[in-house]
């Protein structure tokens, strides 16, 4: 495979793959550029990771901060969570109230609760609920409206 990085003044980056044909070479390079992209860097008592998306539970903002919820720790990140919503709802984060974003990957169960609610249990155990006001949305997101 050749590779040709070309450095520009102008304009933003941009990659192009020309290829004979779509083949287990070029897949997993397109698989390495999405993952590296995608990563979220989140921060705790001064030791900054880098995420994937498919690694959150929940984020909530508290505070004017933002917390990540992952499988067995709490992140801060410096993103909005308007940010996060738009960066990872292809990758299954979606708004479940005013200050809280859940990753449908990672939900067990559904409950039916008072007032148009709905309760989630993720995977970790957690419990949360869909606000009224987002409860359609999200069950459009899941294929549960029509």
């Amino acid at each position: 495979m050749k590779v040709t990085i070309e450095i520009v003044s102008e304009g933003e980056n941009e990659i192009i793959i020309k290829c004979q044909q779509l083949d287990q070479e070029i897949e997993a390079l397109l698989r390495l550029i999405e993952e590296s992209v995608n990563k979220l860097l989140v921060n705790r008592e001064g030791e900054m990771i880098f995420l994937q998306p498919n690694e959150i539970f929940f984020v909530e903002a508290v505070d004017n901060k933002i917390f990540v919820y992952t499988e067995d720790c709490v992140w801060q990140s410096q993103e909005s969570l308007y940010n996060l919503e738009t960066m990872y709802s292809h990758m299954g984060l979606v708004r479940i109230g005013k200050s809280q974003l859940v990753n449908l990957h990672r939900i067990k169960k559904l409950k039916s609760i008072i007032n148009s609610r709905i309760e989630i249990t993720l995977e970790s155990g957690d419990r949360l609920v869909v606000s009224r006001h987002y409860a359609r949305a999200f069950k459009s997101r899941l294929g549960l409206e029509h």
